[in-house]
Order: C-alpha cells, then structure tokens, then sequence
C-alpha cells in the first residue's frame, strides 16, 4: 500500500497513527493492530458523517458502500456484479502485488482496513460510528 494523502487529505491514514504515543508504545507485535485500530477512531471522530469500519468488520455492511478508502488512504471500488473489490490504481511498481488483486470485503478489511465510505452519508452500511 502507498501513502497517497493527497487523494484524501483530510482523511486520516496510517502514518498518522504511527505517530502516536499510544501507538508507539505498543508492542512491536500489536502495533499494527493499534495503528489501524487508532486510524478507525481517528476517522470517526474528524469524519463523523463518514462511516469507517475496523478491520475487525467483517460482515459486509448493508447497503455496501460503492467505493472506500483504505487505511492508507487509497481507493477501492466494488464491483456490483460479483461483489468483489479491486484498486483501480493499482500500480505493481508502487503497491505490493495483494493490492492488485481482487478481494472479498473479509480481505479487504482485514488485510488493509480501516475501511472508509467515500461519500458523507449516514445511511450506507453499518459501520460503527462513535
């Protein structure tokens, strides 16, 4: 994945969350996790008519969103026919090979979440907001 903050720039990304104390002072092992965990609250507290979901969400919400941003802040768009999810900027000389594959919301949100809705509006799936 890429870093990509002028797509989103307001939209809270990894690398923020890797900056923060709570983050940092997490076990190397769990880090990752607090980071992702640490961008899902970040995004529902500064885009709170956005949802986000954590990578734990892995029920696919109703209605499904038509495109999100991912953790690090790129996007992804589902394709309605299968139900599956692809980066159509996926760019093998700049992201790692899994973001040129299509995946499932399970994979998706476990493997690059948090998952945020690109569109401000309330009524697009269940993502928990807090």
């Amino acid at each position: 994945m890429s870093s990509k903050r002028s797509k989103n720039p307001a939209l809270p990304v990894l690398d923020d969350a890797f900056r923060l104390a709570s983050v940092k002072e997490a076990e190397e092992s769990t880090r990752d996790l607090a980071a992702r965990l640490a961008t899902t609250e970040l995004r529902r507290v500064s885009h709170p008519g956005r949802v986000t979901w954590e990578p734990a969400d892995q029920a696919e919400p109703v209605p499904v969103p038509p495109t999100v941003v991912d953790g690090d802040g790129d996007l992804w768009l589902r394709d309605r026919g299968t139900g599956t999810w692809t980066m159509p900027e996926f760019n093998p000389k700049e992201f790692p090979a899994r973001c040129g594959e299509v995946l499932s919301w399970n994979q998706l949100a476990s493997e690059f979440g948090p998952l945020t809705g690109l569109a401000d509006d309330r009524r697009i799936g269940s993502g928990r907001r807090r």
